[in-house]
């Protein structure tokens, strides 16, 4: 029987210190991504970032191939992110 992980968290904040589009930390199980990004391009990262969390021992060129082809299918079958009413329930999908 497998353990099960823990949840990702994702944070949106600002990396011009860090140079970076995203990050993650393997032990924390955090992703953060820089919000000024496009849309496109913020689900890239995040795909790219998952990649890093699940699969630590990946190079780098791997997690980016990853990573962009992964972003690549989700774009085209019309994956997007809704931002809702920050004190808005999420709807329940059953």
């Amino acid at each position: 029987m497998s353990r099960r992980k823990s949840k990702v968290k994702v944070v949106w904040r600002k990396l011009g210190k860090e140079k970076a589009w995203g990050q993650a930390t393997i032990g924390e199980n955090l992703i953060e991504i820089d919000p000024r990004l496009g849309a496109k391009r913020q689900l890239e990262v995040l795909c790219h970032e998952q990649v890093h969390l699940t699969f630590p021992g990946m190079t780098e060129a791997e997690v980016d191939r990853a990573g962009k082809d992964l972003a690549k299918l989700l774009w085209a079958e019309n994956y997007r992110k809704v931002v809702l009413d920050p004190n808005a329930k999420p709807p329940r999908i059953t």
